[in-house]
């Protein structure tokens, strides 16, 4: 029997919980990992790491992992994915909500439940973002970056760029790059 360390952080999170979920899993007796750096949104099927790691795992086999947020945050896609390695004969345990064990009823059953408290909090946090940014557009606040040339610097580009000038020699007048110099200038049209 091997036991499995499957570990995922959203883009936006540091390799220090990377380092801490690999902690964990190795303290829940986890000799090989797998690891994906993407959205908690993202069905399963579309993480290279955890499809390498069902592809490997056999019957009798166990895979860790430390919250059920990070296999999905969809219950339909936790109900699939459980049942998957079921059918496999390879357990699923999570350590974060202790009482996940796919081996037993009770952790079957607990599984459902948590996955529809992952989703409802998914959704939630969703909701929220969604809201914060209606707020901060009600308020002018427009998202995204700031753009690289003022409306005055495009203004020359367009004027300099009409009486000739490369789009290189702009850009280094500027002091921005060729394509970005392309980009206002059609953004202007």
């Amino acid at each position: 029997m091997t036991v499995f360390g499957y570990m995922r952080v959203s883009t936006n999170e540091t390799r220090q919980s990377f380092r801490s979920q690999k902690d964990a899993l190795r303290k829940a007796g986890a000799t090989k990992y797998f690891a994906d750096t993407m959205s908690g949104l993202k069905s399963y099927k579309d993480r290279p790491e955890l499809s390498a790691l069902l592809d490997v795992v056999v019957a009798g086999d166990e895979v860790v992992i430390f919250a059920l947020s990070r296999a999905t945050r969809s219950l339909p896609d936790l109900l699939e994915l459980v049942a998957l390695l079921e059918a496999k004969g390879v357990g699923l345990r999570s350590i974060s909500e202790g009482v996940v064990d796919t081996t037993t009823p009770h952790g079957k059953f607990m599984v459902s439940i948590l996955g529809a408290v992952a989703e409802l909090e998914a959704e939630w946090t969703r909701a929220r973002v969604n809201a914060g940014v209606a707020a901060a557009r009600a308020r002018g606040h427009i998202g995204g970056r700031r753009p690289k040339l003022s409306a005055e610097q495009v203004a020359l580009a367009q004027r300099l760029r009409a009486e000739g000038q490369t789009v290189i020699a702009i850009g280094g007048m500027l002091g921005v790059s060729r394509p970005t110099v392309y980009k206002a200038l059609a953004d202007a049209l």
